[in-house]
C-alpha cells in the first residue's frame, strides 16, 4: 500500500500483520509469566490502551501526538528543548513539519516504534531476547545478564542489555544517536538518552510495557510512558514493510 506523510514523505510502501489462511497459527507461548512468557507476535492497544502516547493521524493535531507522562502531564522538558519542540509544532502547524528518520526509512528511537501502529514479535532464546519490528522491519537484540560496553557509538536503536526480576524483564538501553525525535511530532533528546523498560505479561493476552526516559540534558527529570499490547489472534503472521526513495526525502 503506498501513501504520503504530507510532505515529508514521496512513497512509502507498508506491510500490516494480517491472516494468512493456511500459516498455521501464532501460539501464545507458555509459560504466562517470567522467561519464555513475552515469545509471540503483540499488537499496539491503540491509543487508548497506551494511555500516554496517542497516535492519531496526521489530522490529529501535533499537541495530541505529543506523549504525556504517566500522570498525564506534559513531558518536563529543558526550556531549550521547550523551545525546539514549540518551533516544531508551529512549523508543522504552517505545513512544514520536521523531518523525521521514520519518514526518511531510518529508524526511529524505541520509544518511536514500540508506540507505533505495527506489531512486533518477541523471539526468547538463551543469552538474549529479540525484538523484531514490523515497521520498516526493523529488530533489536538484548542481551541478557550483560553490561554496556564502556564507551558505546550512538546508534538508532543502541546498545540494550536486559536481565529479569522476578516476572518483569527489564530492558536497559543507552547509546542512542541524536537524530532521532522520541515522538512523531519532534520532541528532541540529546545522546545522554537512558531508556529503561519495564516488560511484563499482565494477562493470558496482555503485555504491559512501561519504558522511563531519562535524559538530563532534555529533561528536568526522568518520566515514563506506558503501553499495552494484546497477544495476536491466531493466523496473524509478520508481513514485509518495505520504504522507498528515501533520497527523494
Amino acid at each position: 500500500m503506498a501513501h504520503a506523510h504530507a510532505g515529508e514523505l514521496r512513497r512509502c510502501c507498508c506491510g500490516g500483520a494480517r491472516l494468512l489462511r493456511g500459516a498455521g497459527t501464532t501460539p501464545v507461548a507458555a509459560p504466562t509469566a517470567g522467561p519464555g512468557s513475552l515469545a509471540g507476535i503483540w499488537l499496539t492497544g491503540g491509543p487508548i490502551a497506551n494511555r500516554n502516547i496517542t497516535l492519531g493521524s496526521l489530522r490529529t493535531p501535533e499537541r495530541d501526538r505529543v506523549p504525556r507522562t504517566a500522570e498525564g502531564a506534559w513531558p518536563p522538558l529543558q526550556p531549550w528543548a521547550s523551545d525546539l519542540l514549540e518551533k516544531r509544532i508551529r512549523l508543522s502547524q504552517e505545513g512544514d513539519p520536521e523531518l523525521l528518520t521514520l519518514t526518511q526509512c531510518l529508524p526511529g528511537v524505541p520509544v518511536m516504534l514500540l508506540g507505533g501502529p505495527y506489531p512486533i514479535q518477541i523471539l526468547e532464546s538463551p543469552g538474549q531476547i529479540t525484538m523484531l519490528l514490523e515497521e520498516q522491519n526493523h529488530f533489536r537484540i538484548v542481551y541478557l545478564n550483560a553490561v554496556h560496553p564502556d564507551d558505546p557509538d550512538p546508534t538508532y536503536l543502541g546498545h540494550s542489555i536486559g536481565r529479569w526480576e522476578n516476572n518483569t524483564l527489564i530492558v536497559d538501553t543507552i547509546a542512542l544517536t541524536d537524530r532521532t525525535p522520541i515522538d512523531r511530532v519532534g520532541t528532541p533528546h540529546t545522546e545522554a538518552l537512558h531508556l529503561i523498560e519495564r516488560y511484563r505479561r499482565s494477562g493470558k493476552d496482555t503485555l504491559d510495557v512501561t519504558i522511563t526516559i531519562d535524559d538530563p540534558k532534555t529533561f528536568t527529570k526522568p518520566w515514563d510512558v506506558t503501553l499495552v499490547y494484546r497477544a495476536a489472534p491466531a493466523g496473524i503472521k509478520m508481513t514485509e514493510y518495505i520504504c522507498e526513495n528515501n533520497r527523494d526525502n
